[in-house]
């Protein structure tokens, strides 16, 4: 893990110092992509799936649904068409396909839908798929067993179980034309608040440690 990170931080300072990120860029993300996957992917294969793996599934996944959300509620404004002329239009498309492409997801979305590539159609897959690993709900359901797991699976839920717990089923229940109707991006706002609240109490139930003023101050001796 330590030569992977390693190898690929030295890289990344390589190209900087070259200034080839500039004249490059698709090759400079690609590699940055492929490092990243490759750290992923040697966590998988050599971590004990223990406490410390839960975490850092934890961790990414929710991380990964922020991204997701957020890079949808940009695009879904920035390339939705001005008017219903554009719709279905060869640059409509590619602007879409460009967005599945921005999360890997262009190859999975087309076996899954075969009349085209239409933007409520994306905005489904990328935030309600449950099999597909950068779509929302697939990281929210895969994070609340991470969760699960380090909390003890029959012990009371805590702060961060719960609120995890209700977000994981809010998008378990959701359908695309609730998510239109409500707005693109009031949804996707909601969500990233909501996951900003699961990542504090995270936080304050497992990694910080309150100490009580009176228990460490000195005691006086006679």
């Amino acid at each position: 893990m330590w030569e992977q990170l390693n190898a690929t931080w030295l890289e990344v300072q390589e190209t900087a110092a070259r200034g080839t990120w500039r004249t490059e860029p698709h090759r400079f993300l690609q590699r940055v992509k492929t490092g990243s996957q490759a750290f992923t992917g040697v966590c998988s294969a050599t971590m004990t799936h223990g406490e410390g793996w839960h975490f850092l599934r934890l961790g990414e996944l929710l991380e990964r649904a922020d991204q997701t959300t957020r890079i949808l509620d940009v695009k879904y404004h920035t390339l939705l068409p001005r008017g219903a002329e554009d719709v279905g239009t060869p640059y409509d498309n590619l602007q879409w396909a460009a967005v599945l492409k921005s999360v890997s997801g262009y190859e999975m979305f087309r076996k899954k839908h075969h009349d085209g590539i239409r933007p409520a159609a994306v905005a489904g897959f990328l935030l309600l798929d449950a099999e597909f690993p950068r779509a929302v709900r697939y990281c929210l359901h895969r994070a609340e067993a991470a969760l699960r797991s380090i909390s003890g699976k029959d012990a009371r839920p805590n702060a961060a179980v719960r609120f995890l717990g209700k977000l994981t089923g809010d998008f378990e229940f959701a359908t695309a034309e609730e998510i239109l109707a409500q707005g693109m991006h009031e949804f996707c706002d909601s969500a990233q608040t909501r996951l900003a609240t699961v990542g504090d109490a995270i936080q304050r139930t497992y990694f910080s440690i309150d100490v009580d003023p009176a228990a460490s101050a000195p005691v006086a001796r006679e």
